[in-house]
């Protein structure tokens, strides 16, 4: 999507951290923006620094995990431009603790913002974005831990995963389509995060180990990568149709590690005489003409 003035961007998780710094950057190269978060006092004020630089902006309250949120906020959006640029972007973290003593209200939270979002993000906008016809863009935040899953929250790793799993198969479903997508996987970032989750997961508020590995994470954070740089390279991705958007290159080893692990688990068939799975047969039974993936030759 190389020409991104006059276009209208639609970001959640817009009133800091990635969102309101990837709204900027788009807002320098001339697109206009609607900001959606959920704290409605920083939406309101992000959008109205926006203004006061030059950028034709809107604010939006929005909760991403309410459904009903979504149906509103596309009405207010449709009254302020086509949206051609989707970056769901939101999210939160998933608590401390142990697999087994996850509260369960904690774990569906946590998925309906960093995972059932996308889906109604898609579902506002998604359809529209196909038929308008021209160049349009999807971008979705994963993360590191999608792909290298450090020693830290399951319910965050496994609902980043998610993402990432959402992206991959709607890369195929958007092959033959103009609109492109993009997953973004950050690394650490200086973002408002874990307060961010503190301010708003259901349930009790974390005590003992838990608590200390919040304030822990928070000392962490604050010393990560700046979101204006991660912004910066967002839009750049969206500019060239990039699909995977890695921002911290020190993961890569990690990452070649963990896919050689993978590789290297491949072995013998299970049936030495089964002849294998028809991978084409598999492709053309779904409707779709190919598998969106690099495939040695």
């Amino acid at each position: 999507m190389k020409e991104l003035k006059g276009k209208t961007a639609f970001v959640t998780g817009g009133g800091s951290g990635i969102g309101l710094a990837t709204a900027r950057a788009l807002g320098a190269r001339g697109a206009r923006l609607i900001l959606a978060d959920i704290d409605k006092a920083r939406i309101e004020a992000a959008a109205a620094d926006l203004r006061a630089a030059g950028v034709d902006a809107l604010g939006l309250q929005l909760n991403v995990a309410e459904e009903a949120d979504w149906a509103r906020a596309g009405e207010a959006a449709a009254g302020f431009g086509e949206v051609r640029i989707l970056f769901s972007n939101a999210g939160v973290g998933g608590g401390s603790g142990k697999f087994e003593t996850y509260d369960p209200e904690v774990w569906r939270w946590a998925y309906a913002v960093n995972a059932h979002a996308h889906l109604y993000a898609c579902r506002t906008f998604l359809g529209a974005m196909k038929a308008m016809g021209g160049p349009c863009h999807l971008a979705l935040t994963s993360s590191m831990v999608a792909i290298v899953p450090p020693p830290i929250s399951v319910a965050y790793i496994s609902s980043k995963f998610a993402t990432l799993g959402i992206a991959t198969a709607l890369r195929n479903e958007l092959a033959d389509t103009e609109v492109g997508i993009s997953v973004l996987c950050p690394g650490m970032s200086a973002t408002r995060i874990v307060e961010t989750t503190q301010r708003l997961r259901p349930g009790a508020s974390e005590q003992g180990a838990a608590a200390q590995t919040a304030q822990n994470m928070t000392s962490v954070l604050a010393g990560g990568m700046s979101p204006d740089k991660i912004g910066q390279r967002v839009v750049r991705a969206i500019e060239r149709d990039e699909f995977f958007i890695f921002t911290h290159p020190e993961w890569k080893a990690m990452a070649e590690a963990q896919v050689a692990e993978m590789l290297a688990a491949f072995g013998e068939s299970a049936d030495p005489d089964y002849p294998g799975d028809d991978i084409e047969s598999l492709v053309a039974a779904n409707g779709a003409k190919r598998m969106n993936v690099a495939v040695a030759r």
